[in-house]
């Protein structure tokens, strides 16, 4: 039960710090300034279910997908390190993942109706760093306990993202620009932390002798 906990927890916690749902409040105020107040907790709404859903098919249909290419979970995790790693290291310095969403893409973007699922929640929340993190997490729920406890995280960590979206302009006025690079910076250490240890983990499962190491 405390194996459950302990892996749960590491999940929940890489997954709010590639989420940033914070970080991604200039760009959601960007995107949504012509939209009336009910309008915007409309968009929180949909881009949270969106982004429930998107890890919820990674974390059970993932290892499948991998299977079916021949991907082998050890050279995912390597590969998932590496990205997270970039993304970390653009966190720390308080700017934007090209491996997320870049200017152009957001540009073209700003006229779909469904804001809240492309490109809020796909690729901007639940996008490549999400989606990997799920599946090679999903490796080690060995037990009931382990997916039952990631789905609620994962429900939970929904309504996060739905609360700090739906209340984007009131955060973003208390944390000013400051606050939030400062916030971006936390989450991108602990990212980048997280995304060594899953690279170590990657290469000991391909090179077996360093185990022992």
């Amino acid at each position: 039960m405390y194996q459950a906990f302990e892996d749960t927890l590491k999940f929940s916690i890489t997954l709010i710090s590639i989420l940033n749902p914070i970080g991604i409040i200039p760009i959601f105020l960007n995107l949504t300034k012509a939209n009336s107040e009910s309008q915007i907790i409309k968009i929180a709404h949909s881009c949270s279910l969106a982004v429930v859903i998107t890890i919820l098919v990674s974390l059970v249909a993932g290892q499948y997908v991998l299977e079916f290419f021949g991907i082998s979970i050890a050279s995912f995790t390597i590969g998932g390190g590496i990205l997270l790693s970039s993304m970390a290291f653009s966190m720390i310095q308080a700017t934007s993942s090209n491996a997320k969403i870049n200017d152009d893409e957001i540009e073209q973007m700003q006229d779909l109706r469904e804001l809240g699922i492309v490109p809020l929640a796909i690729p901007l929340l639940s996008g490549p760093g999400a989606i990997s993190t799920s599946i090679i997490h999903a490796k080690a729920f060995a037990t009931p306990l382990h997916w039952v406890g990631a789905i609620l995280a994962v429900i939970l960590i929904g309504i996060l993202v739905r609360n700090v979206l739906a209340y984007s302009k009131r955060i973003g006025e208390r944390l000013g620009t400051i606050g939030q690079n400062v916030m971006t910076r936390i989450m991108g250490i602990i990212l980048l932390a997280i995304s060594i240890e899953m690279i170590v983990g990657g290469v000991k499962e391909i090179i077996p002798i360093l185990k022992g190491a």
